[in-house]
């Protein structure tokens, strides 16, 4: 997938080329919030025929209509519950994907205990051959 520009990256470049070729910018973030304003803007883009202003003018209007319909999608998609790869993970608590367990513990690797400074293939010892051997 290729990378599109956002509206911003647009209205920043219609702002400095407008800058060179009419000696006047544009207020960026009015033009992103205040739709008559971008119209306005976009609309003397379009009049710059033979420039890059007026192929700009056209990318702006294509990527603002993309991220209003990503905007669209996301609000439709309930808070909090996130599309996860696996049918296992589907049902977490939303801190982070967790991972079913091997037969050798968790995959952190950041173990502490009688165990952690043994080579990884030394088999595990359950707490409860450790207790009967200690007596």
């Amino acid at each position: 997938m290729s990378h599109s520009p956002s509206p911003l990256q647009i209205a920043t470049k219609i702002h400095f080329y407008l800058m060179r070729e009419l000696g006047q910018g544009i207020d960026v973030e009015k033009m992103l919030k205040h739709p008559r304003y971008a119209r306005d803007v976009l609309l003397v883009c379009d009049a710059c025929t033979g420039t890059e202003l007026a192929q700009l003018a056209v990318q702006y209007r294509s990527a603002r209509d993309l991220y209003k319909r990503l905007d669209q999608r996301q609000a439709t998609t309930p808070p909090g519950h996130a599309a996860h790869p696996t049918e296992w993970s589907k049902d977490t608590t939303g801190f982070g994907l967790s991972r079913p367990m091997d037969e050798t513990g968790p995959a952190t690797g950041h173990d502490v205990g009688p165990d952690a400074g043994q080579p990884a293939d030394t088999p595990r010892r359950s707490w409860f051959s450790r207790w009967r051997n200690s007596r």
